[in-house]
């Protein structure tokens, strides 16, 4: 049964659950993923959505196809108003990959596993784990990078890459998650609920540890990228700095040449800044600015038109970007001397002054005597297309430098100006750092507002580079400069390499082999304990149903269980059976301890026992034993062998009457019937003679089955006695020799004995006369199957410390299919009335009781029209 919570629950709120659950999965999931992408090791939506649909069935692939929906348009996009057909694509194909790979993935277990399963063995366990992981996510890999790899999201390049980590990601997904779904939701409950400590709690702690080995190993990686890209961005801000300082130098060593000469020509300029602006990429023009006042403007532009430079006078900008005559005003600094002057030929005679915030950076280095740079400005010579520029501005003085703010204002003679567009500083600064590893934006942050003066912001950080940008506060000419440098993505792609993903990767691995052992195990042990108790089962229906009684009793006699049938024979209820003593019931186990009991172990004996009523009961019992952990039981089988013994104390009456009633009449009959034949009461007629002898041939057969039926009664019941004593066999043979040459004779056939292979002595331990009676039958036997003028081999030799006799004949031998029965009672090969050979057919039974008392093998070989050899073996006396 499914689990209380979810059985009454409709399919349509399970379809959404399983979408919410597929999204929030998926959203948990992408939080390990390896940046600079969505590269997830692990993916465990998709063991959720396979283990959904296995337990509820085909419907739940809606909620598979919703909850991959929902999850990828979250990932594309930050908010619906970014939602777009192509988003709507995206997100919809890799939701059909997904449910197909679901889909094919249910299908082929139900078909080759079967489901509900309790996974109990490793094969159900390794084809349910490989069919749903790594053979089905082949299907959800090809459609998910597919997909992004026809709506242009990634490239060719990137496509074996995003397709190898989506299908080991999807794969160990389904085999961490899928158990665990099992654990929580399949059948059958029992199994899976006790799997929630031996399987879940492990797998889902490995997993843990190593989600926190991979967030220590992305640490470490996030901090060694870090520093490799702030070490750069280090240099990158010591460049700049330092380019900003020298171009400053520039400046200065203007003013050093106005300090040295009292009047620089407009030549002498040129010449001393000729090679600066192509020692100095960046700096556009350098030039003089002198400080006019009001009443030196006429003859100043006068001085300039003299100097060839026509129709020259000191001009501004309107607002509106106009070029005009500079307004009168007390004070002018117009740009005079500039180089190179063919590229700035349109910034001659400009008032520097003029604009508010180039006016207030003048003033600024006139006061401080040291280099000032203006905020960003647009160059005069700029106004086709304008570019961040600043000037760099170093005050020049009347004789040496002032001291003090006053004297520094009345001795102020004008300007040395480098002008730099900082779009080529910085790029001529930074052309040794590969381009496309970084975006720089420089912000002038010096008032309220910031102003740009190279680059754009940079473009949106996923949130694990946010702390790779370097960001620093440069002092330039008076200047709070803000810059900060931002990895790109081509940077992070070079940078980031797989070892944590490789790490999370690999662990989780090893943790899902670890989850399908552990399945493995409690799957052995479930088989284990429900073949126990099966098995327990089993054998308590045969201990109640056994018709024989059983005891288990401890090592002190103490028994424990007794079955039905043991019950009814003693007469006590079972309830009364358990804890007594065994030797109150069979008063030969007493008294009650283990040597008593280990002595009879596995002997089967006929013993006495006590009835509840008292009365005596006779039993055969056989005990065995068994070893428990730090404890021995004993089994006791009881037979009720009373109906037994008194079909014994009958056949014995039996016997007895044959003896006397039967045995006493036929000797007479015999004996009369030999004086008869021999004719002691006168001759007999012809036909007379043949009758006499007919009676005298079956008197004597019936006296001979009497003495083989006493013989045979009394061999199987102990009644006569073999008196074994040490003899040597040769005599004996030959007196079996003898005593049956007369019997040969009548059927024309010769006996011989072969005792050339015996040594002088051949000591043996038997009863000569019941030897002699075994050697009897088997030589009457084989001169009985003889033909006439045939001949009975006796033969005998040593072999292996035995001695072997056989009796060979060569008569027509033992037919195949009574070869199984020759030893048995009655047994012959021709039972009918009319067979030409007589015997008894217990014999061979006689002989073979025989030599076993007597410790030997009795055995035949024998050719179908060749003849039989019928042999003994009987061990050789200690010397």
């Amino acid at each position: 049964m499914q689990p209380p919570a979810l059985s009454a629950v409709p399919l349509a709120l399970k379809i959404l659950l399983l979408a919410l659950a597929y999204a929030l999965a998926g959203r948990l999931a992408l939080l390990l993923a390896i940046p600079p992408g969505f590269a997830s090791a692990v993916f465990p939506p998709v063991g959720i959505a396979l283990a959904a649909v296995l337990v509820w069935g085909y419907p739940m692939l809606a909620g598979v196809f919703l909850g991959s929906t929902l999850l990828n348009l979250s990932i594309g996009l930050g908010s619906l108003d970014q939602l777009s057909l192509k988003a709507l694509t995206i997100a919809t194909g890799i939701a059909l990959g997904t449910s197909l790979n679901t889909l094919v993935a249910s299908w082929l277990i139900r078909r080759m596993v079967g489901f509900p399963t309790p996974l109990t063995s490793e094969r159900s366990i390794f084809l349910l784990l490989f069919l749903g992981g790594p053979l089905a996510c082949l299907i959800s890999a090809t459609a998910g990078t597919g997909v992004l790899y026809l709506n242009r999201v990634i490239g060719a390049a990137d496509f074996s890459f995003s397709w190898w980590t989506w299908w080991v990601g999807d794969s160990i997904g389904v085999l961490i998650a899928t158990p665990l779904m099992f654990i929580l939701f399949a059948e059958p409950r029992p199994l899976w609920r006790s799997r929630l400590g031996s399987v879940g709690l492990p797998l889902l702690i490995s997993c843990a540890i190593m989600v926190l080995i991979f967030i220590r190993a992305s640490e470490a990686e996030q901090h060694s990228l870090r520093q490799r890209f702030h070490e750069q961005a280090k240099l990158m801000s010591a460049t700049l700095k330092f380019r900003f300082e020298l171009y400053s130098k520039a400046a200065h060593s203007i003013e050093r040449l106005f300090a040295a000469s009292e009047r620089v020509t407009r030549e002498e300029f040129a010449q001393f800044v000729a090679n600066l602006p192509s020692t100095y990429p960046g700096i556009t023009a350098v030039s003089w600015d002198p400080l006019i006042r009001a009443e030196q403007r006429t003859a100043y532009e006068a001085q300039v038109v003299a100097e060839g430079f026509a129709g020259f006078h000191i001009y501004e900008y309107t607002d509106s970007g106009e070029l005009i005559e500079a307004h009168p005003r007390d004070l002018y600094v117009p740009v005079t001397y500039v180089e190179p002057f063919a590229a700035n030929a349109k910034a001659l005679g400009f008032d520097v002054a003029s604009k508010p915030l180039r006016r207030q950076a003048l003033e600024t280095a006139r006061d401080s005597a040291a280099t000032v740079m203006t905020a960003p400005i647009t160059l005069a010579q700029d106004n086709e297309a304008p570019q961040p520029s600043v000037l760099l501005l170093h005050a020049i003085y009347a004789g040496d430098r002032p001291a003090d703010l006053e004297q520094r204002r009345r001795q102020l003679r004008g300007y040395a100006v480098a002008v730099i567009r900082l779009t080529d500083l910085v790029e001529s600064a930074l052309k040794a750092y590969p381009r496309d590893s970084y975006r720089l934006l420089l912000e002038d942050i010096s008032e309220a507002e910031p102003q740009p003066l190279y680059g754009q912001p940079g473009e949106d950080l996923p949130p694990y580079a946010a702390e790779l940008v370097w960001q620093e506060r440069l002092e330039i000419g008076g200047r709070t400069l803000q810059l900060a440098i931002s990895p790109t993505a081509a940077f992070l792609q070079r940078n980031h390499g797989l070892q944590p993903w490789a790490v999370l990767a690999g662990g989780l691995l090893l943790c899902s082999l670890l989850g399908g052992y552990l399945l493995t195990v409690t799957g052995r042990a479930d088989q284990v304990r429900r073949l126990v108790r099966q098995r327990t089962l089993e054998l308590s229906a045969i201990l109640e149903n056994a018709a024989e009684g059983i005891l288990i009793f401890d090592d002190s006699g103490r028994i424990e269980r007794a079955n039905p049938a043991s019950s009814q024979l003693f007469g006590y209820a079972r309830t009364e059976l358990i804890g007594r003593r065994i030797g109150s019931l069979i008063p030969s186990l007493h008294p009650c301890s283990s040597a008593v009991f280990d002595k009879q172990l596995r002997t089967p004996l006929e013993v006495g026992g006590t009835h509840a009523q008292g009365r005596e009961l006779e039993l055969e019992i056989s005990l065995s034993d068994y070893e428990l952990p730090g404890r021995r039981l004993y089994i006791c089988m009881l037979r009720d062998i009373a109906a037994r013994k008194q079909v014994e104390r009958l056949k014995s009456e039996f016997v007895a009457t044959i003896s006397h009633e039967l045995r006493t009449p036929l000797t007479s009959i015999k004996g009369s019937l030999g004086l008869l034949s021999a004719g002691a009461v006168g001759p007999l007629g012809e036909q007379a003679h043949d009758l006499v002898s007919i009676a005298q041939s079956n008197s004597e057969r019936l006296v001979n089955l009497v003495n083989d039926i006493l013989d045979i009664e009394k061999l199987e019941f102990g009644h006569s006695r073999i008196q074994l004593s040490r003899t040597d066999l040769r005599p004996v043979l030959h007196e079996a020799l003898t005593h049956n040459q007369g019997y040969a004779d009548g059927y024309q056939v010769s006996l011989s004995l072969d005792d050339s292979a015996l040594p002088e002595q051949v000591p043996v331990q038997i009863d000569s006369q019941r030897l002699q009676q075994v050697l009897t039958n088997l030589i009457a036997n084989a001169v009985k199957f003889s033909e006439p003028q045939g001949q009975v081999e006796i033969s005998a030799q040593v072999l292996d410390k035995q001695v072997r006799v056989q009796v060979r004949d060569h008569g027509p031998g033992i037919a195949e299919e009574f070869r199984a029965r020759i030893f048995q009672k009655f047994a012959q090969a021709d039972g009918s009335d009319s067979r030409r050979r007589g015997g008894t057919g217990l014999g061979l039974s006689i002989c073979k009781t025989l030599i076993e008392r007597m410790h030997g093998q009795i055995g035949y070989d024998s050719v179908v029209g060749q003849g039989s050899t019928f042999y003994f073996t009987l061990p050789l006396a200690d010397a």
